[in-house]
């Protein structure tokens, strides 16, 4: 389960957040959001996602199907997407995948 917040003797010994207000992030997890590695893992969400989604664009372009562009009908691009497209998703699968956490 979680971590249940235990107070210390005064006020002056909480963690205070904006204007000396006492935190809402009393436990592991709490309420405002991210916390720990939980920003990594979305920056590298992203990256893989904007990795799929280029090199797919560029494999179109590499096989013609996306023209206009000075990389139409290249089997260079059509490679480097897919490469890209590869690599994008093997960082999705790193990024979210199921870590031990310690105790």
């Amino acid at each position: 389960m979680y971590e249940q917040y235990q107070p210390i003797g005064s006020i002056r010994s909480y963690d205070t957040g904006l204007a000396g207000a006492p935190s809402l992030m009393p436990f592991k997890g709490g309420v405002l959001g991210p916390t720990e590695g939980e920003n990594m893992r979305i920056a590298w969400n992203v990256v893989g996602a904007v990795l799929v989604f280029f090199g797919s664009v560029w494999v179109l372009q590499g096989v013609n199907v996306l023209p206009g562009s000075f990389m139409s009908g290249q089997m260079r691009w059509a490679v480097r997407g897919g490469i890209a497209v590869v690599a994008g998703i093997a960082l999705l699968l790193w990024a979210n995948r199921n870590r031990q956490r310690a105790a």
